[in-house]
């Protein structure tokens, strides 16, 4: 019982002390609005989780949130992988809208880690809409994120991060540190 715990103990220490925790904000934007929110979220260099969260008053309180969940399925070299993940919004994509859509999207696509830029891009496909586009960028994803320079003996990373993504816009400013 004691070698299990202790095992068990070991394997949850080693993947914490792998995973960072992202805080930060975010500009989402639709087709014609925009909204600020708050970026949260865990990542390393094969899984990401993130979240970002805001609120709108018209016409009742209701939240806006984008979850993106994604994992690396085929190492290609050691800077680019193929990678796999689920995207969920609920959001208001036009400012006229007074309910939320929610829509699932899987998407697969490559994955290039640079020294300071990571570049995510693929297509996906919209699980629960109703109406299919013809349009092609309806389908396609694309991110890019920057990580700053951190000074001499800063532990947490400062990221930039662009993301286009069935129809959103989104910019993110966010601190990512290492959960130790």
């Amino acid at each position: 019982m004691k070698k299990t715990l202790l095992f068990t103990f070991l394997i949850i220490a080693f993947i914490a002390s792998a995973i960072n925790f992202d805080i930060g904000m975010s500009i989402l934007t639709g087709k014609d609005n925009w909204n600020m929110g708050l970026r949260l979220g865990l990542d390393e260099n094969n899984f990401e989780f993130l979240t970002d969260i805001s609120y709108v008053n018209e016409p009742e309180l209701s939240f806006i949130t984008l979850i993106d969940v994604s994992t690396s399925i085929l190492k290609i070299s050691d800077t680019s992988n193929i990678n796999f993940g689920v995207a969920w919004f609920n959001d208001r994509i036009t400012k006229d809208a007074t309910e939320n859509r929610s829509i699932y999207l899987l998407y697969s696509g490559l994955k290039l880690n640079m020294e300071n830029i990571s570049l995510k891009a693929g297509f996906g496909y919209p699980l629960s809409q109703e109406t299919y586009s013809t349009n092609l960028s309806d389908y396609m994803f694309f991110k890019i994120t920057y990580i700053v320079p951190p000074p001499e003996d800063f532990i947490d990373d400062l990221k930039l991060e662009f993301r286009f993504l069935n129809g959103r816009k989104d910019f993110s400013i966010y601190f990512s540190e290492p959960i130790q």
